[in-house]
């Protein structure tokens, strides 16, 4: 578990290896955990009398995240083992897991003046300071929990604004860097795994039709993002003109027709005899255990199978728990340009991981 030092300066902070946070949303504990992997819930604000980070200079950063550590204080008698970790600190592979965790964005951990992140030990919540906005309040919750998710961060904002005024107009809402944040703020979204519909040829105009119910299909990590594996991200495209619950209800709806053509798409590959799903899952094992190197995107791709044949029922060796692990642990988004050699000795570590996960699988 990540500590924090007790000390007079508020951004002197340590930390133990990252790898050590578990995140709740592996555990495949939530509703419709066999297509959803996790809901996530983030609120923006940027802190009044402060310019937007990306026009801040480095002391107004700095004052700005020492405001808000202050103000986080209260949070700790709610989140007792909430912890505060300085992002410049931390190492490329520390940087990578967080973000392939989905515990913080790409652009958080990247080193700037004032860039810290405070983070609960299961993952659950997570606070991002001077990314984009002053703060992106985080929560993440295993399966489909749109609304629980939107509660937590409602929670988390209203505790901080007793402490913090933040920028806002009477008019548009709550003030942020980007218009497509305006009023609100709120983004909810959840992360699922379309390997059904992708496996029988439904998936594009599936995702059609949620597109045009206003909601945004993204890849595994979001904007400007592509699916990898048949892994996507459904969420509110806007944020301005509706009531938060109704934001986190209809991303909700949406996810729930997803969940169901999704299961369709299972059920009917099953009752075909179900040869397509285990002759791709055996695919899918035989070509990982005779790789040698396996990149990011082909590693998601070899996982998709696999995990349509655990949820239905024809898979023992491996659980959906473990499947979830692998995703955060594989090194998938990579944050710095790699050289030659260095990428191709992630390939091989991820190849080995790969082979150790699926050594006693059988289908």
């Amino acid at each position: 578990m990540l500590r924090q030092i007790r000390t007079d300066n508020p951004m002197n902070t340590l930390n133990s290896p990252i790898t050590n946070i578990r995140s709740e949303w592996i555990s495949c504990d939530g509703p419709e955990k066999d297509v959803v992997l996790s809901t996530r819930a983030r609120l923006a604000r940027n802190v009044a009398g402060f310019a937007f980070p990306t026009r801040a200079k480095s002391a107004d950063l700095e004052a700005v995240a020492a405001k808000i550590i202050e103000a986080s204080d209260s949070l700790r008698r709610i989140y007792p083992d909430l912890i505060t970790i300085n992002t410049s600190s931390l190492t490329e592979e520390e940087r990578s897991y967080l973000v392939d965790a989905h515990l913080a964005s790409p652009q958080q951990v990247k080193p700037k003046d004032g860039r810290i992140l405070l983070l609960e030990s299961n993952g659950r919540i997570a606070i991002m300071v001077n990314e984009e906005d002053h703060l992106r309040i985080q929560a993440i919750l295993p399966g489909l929990q749109t609304v629980k998710a939107w509660q937590l961060v409602d929670e988390i904002d209203d505790c901080l604004a007793e402490k913090l005024e933040f920028s806002a107009s009477e008019k548009l809402g709550f003030l942020t860097a980007s218009l497509t944040n305006l009023g609100t703020g709120l983004r909810i979204s959840a992360m699922m795994h379309l390997g059904g519909l992708a496996m029988t040829g439904r998936l594009a105009r599936t995702i059609k039709a949620a597109v045009e119910l206003d909601i945004s299909v993204r890849g595994l990590f979001g904007e400007g993002s592509r699916g990898l594996g048949d892994f996507y991200q459904v969420s509110n495209e806007v944020t301005l003109g509706a009531p938060e619950m109704e934001f986190a209800e209809r991303v909700g709806a949406v996810a729930d027709y997803l969940v169901a053509e999704e299961r369709n798409a299972r059920n009917d590959l099953l009752e075909a005899g179900a040869l397509r799903v285990i002759r791709a899952a055996q695919k899918s094992i035989k070509l990982i255990r005779e790789a040698e190197k396996l990149n990011a995107k082909d590693a998601l791709s070899l996982l998709s199978p696999l995990r349509v044949a655990v949820c239905g029922g024809l898979v023992d060796g491996i659980k959906l728990s473990d499947l979830n692990e692998l995703m955060i642990t594989l090194g998938i988004m990579r944050l710095e340009t790699p050289n030659e050699r260095e990428l191709e000795q992630s390939d091989r570590r991820r190849a080995v991981m790969l082979r150790r996960a699926i050594r006693n699988v059988v289908v």
